[in-house]
C-alpha cells in the first residue's frame, strides 16, 4: 500500500506561497520570518529576534492595499496563547485574520486548494 508522504505545516505553506497567485489572480502572499535565536558575530553572543511574537505565517496583499493576515495549521495543529493574542489584536484594528487549517486525510494539493477558496471567500 502505498503511504503519502506527511506533508508539516510549512511544507503547505510553500505550497500555498506558490499556489495562491495562480489561483486568485490580484494577491500576493508572503512568508513571514519569525526569528528569535542566540548567534555569534564577532567573537559575541547576541540574540537576533526579528517579528513580534504571535504573528501569522504569512499575509496577503490584494491588488488596491488590503491586507490580510494568514495563519497555516497542522491537522493536530493548535493556536498558541500569542498567536490568539495576535489574532485578537488584528480584529479590533480591522484587519482580516484567516486561520488555514489542513484537514486530516487530506491530501496537500487539497489543503492548498480549499485555502485558496477560503482566502478567496474573504476578499
Amino acid at each position: 500500500m502505498n503511504e503519502q508522504p506527511r506533508f508539516i505545516e510549512t511544507d503547505l505553506l510553500a505550497l500555498f506561497l506558490r499556489a495562491a497567485p495562480l489561483a486568485i489572480r490580484d494577491v500576493r502572499v508572503y512568508r513571514r520570518n519569525i526569528i528569535r535565536r542566540k548567534v555569534v558575530i564577532d567573537e559575541r553572543e547576541v540574540m537576533l529576534v526579528n517579528g513580534i511574537p504571535g504573528q501569522a505565517d504569512a499575509y496577503a496583499l490584494v491588488r488596491g492595499g488590503r491586507h490580510i493576515e494568514l495563519e497555516t495549521k497542522a491537522a493536530k495543529g493548535k493556536m498558541r496563547a500569542a498567536q490568539v493574542r495576535w489574532r485578537a489584536f488584528c480584529e479590533a484594528w480591522g484587519v482580516p485574520h484567516l486561520v488555514l487549517r489542513a484537514l486530516a486525510g487530506e491530501l496537500p494539493d487539497e489543503t492548498v486548494n480549499r485555502w485558496c477558496e477560503e482566502l478567496r471567500a474573504i476578499l
